[in-house]
């Protein structure tokens, strides 16, 4: 089992080795293919600015949005959020001409994917016995206690009452005692009531 989980870790590693190795762009394929699709809605905000950091984006939709470059921040929160230029983000790029991978954060750089997956997981040889050393506790010392088989009906809880609340003693149904029920009723019952002989 551990022999099947190291060999399918072996293989994504190394299939996410080969193609980080692959990639040309600054940025990991899908983070390159959401910032183009971010480009297209940013070509159509107006941009203004505020002062040498901070900007005022607004969209068609006539909402306002404050981008400040010197934090990395938008009103909108999703600059923020993702550690990814938002739409606003990358319309002040565009308009102070920065390259929008400086935006972006180290997480979604091709290096990082490439370091990410740079490590090669080796098969474990026949030949290496597992130990445990002396200093650690036997194995029978950490297993739970084993547990007795299960008795047959249902199981009790001790539910503690509530403020107020009082336990309801049970009466039984066929003399009117309480205490039990009439599963368990004891007490002679006459045969006829306030019948008398003739």
């Amino acid at each position: 089992m551990i022999e099947n989980i190291r060999d399918k870790l072996q293989h994504w590693f190394h299939d996410r080795r080969e193609e980080s190795q692959s990639c040309a762009s600054v940025l990991t394929p899908a983070q390159e293919d959401k910032l183009f699709k971010t480009l297209d809605v940013a070509r159509k905000v107006y941009v203004e600015p505020l002062d040498q950091f901070c900007f005022s984006v607004r969209c068609a939709c006539n909402f306002g949005y404050i981008v400040d470059l010197n934090d990395n921040t938008c009103t909108c929160r999703r600059f923020q959020l993702e550690n990814f230029p938002c739409t606003h983000a990358v319309a002040v790029a565009m308009h102070k001409g920065l390259p929008l991978h400086t935006l972006c954060s180290v997480y979604y750089m091709t290096d990082y994917w490439r370091a990410a997956y740079a490590e090669t997981i080796f098969p474990i040889p026949n030949e290496v016995k597992w130990e445990v050393p002396d200093h650690i506790l036997p194995l029978n010392n950490l297993l739970p206690p084993a547990v007795g088989p299960r008795t047959p009906g249902r199981t009790r809880t001790s539910r503690i009452p509530s403020t107020g609340e009082f336990p309801q003693s049970h009466k039984c149904g066929r003399c009117g005692a309480t205490r039990h029920t009439r599963r368990y009723c004891t007490s002679q019952i006459p045969l006829h009531n306030n019948v008398t002989d003739v």
